[in-house]
């Protein structure tokens, strides 16, 4: 069972990484989004929700409302929190890159850490901002969801992790800003 699991993950990571091979604008856009965006995109969310000016607070003409900022907050620690996690599983696993393990058979696009591969760091972070946008603001965090799904797949296709380290940068992301905002709220009624 075990060994058809690994032959069907290997096959989606091929199947996706062939995209790969396409046109020289198609690897550029893959470039841009799977590694020069996710700044740009995290501190446009934390952004968002500092400044962000709640409908019951419209009337009074302060820059950063008490909820704003204490969303802001649980978002980054949320972040953190989940960053952090996905680092030491990192660490502990040091599981190799996909153009590490099948060398001969793949070549990123782009060059980027070497047995840190699972879980996904990218995948981690940007699941736990968009889940923490989610919570608070619903279409915010749904766009931000198109962007994890988008930035991930690039990183896949890229050539820089495998579909398992995706899908459990999600799981992570997701799971840890869910478990801190039932803590803070739990803490702070």
């Amino acid at each position: 069972m075990i060994e058809t699991f690994i032959q069907i993950h290997s096959d989606i990571f091929f199947w996706l990484y062939s995209w790969s091979l396409g046109s020289e604008e198609l690897r550029f856009w893959l470039y841009v989004i799977a590694q020069e965006i996710d700044v740009y995109l995290v501190f446009l969310g934390v952004f968002f929700m500092v400044a962000h000016h709640h409908k019951r607070n419209s009337n009074k003409p302060e820059f950063i409302s008490r909820d704003s900022l204490k969303e802001g907050i649980f978002t980054i620690f949320g972040i953190l929190a989940a960053w952090g996690i996905s680092y030491i599983m990192k660490i502990t696993f040091m599981m190799p890159r996909p153009f590490i393990r099948f060398s001969s058979e793949i070549l990123p696009l782009f060059p980027y850490g070497g047995f840190d591969s699972f879980p996904s760091g990218h995948a981690t972070l940007f699941a736990a901002l968009a889940t923490a946008l989610y919570i608070y603001h619903k279409k915010i965090g749904i766009l931000f969801w198109i962007f994890t799904i988008l930035i991930s797949l690039a990183r896949v296709i890229s050539g820089v992790h495998f579909p398992i380290d995706i899908l459990v940068g999600w799981i992570l992301g997701t799971v840890t800003v869910i478990i801190v905002n039932k803590i803070i709220i739990r803490n702070n009624p």
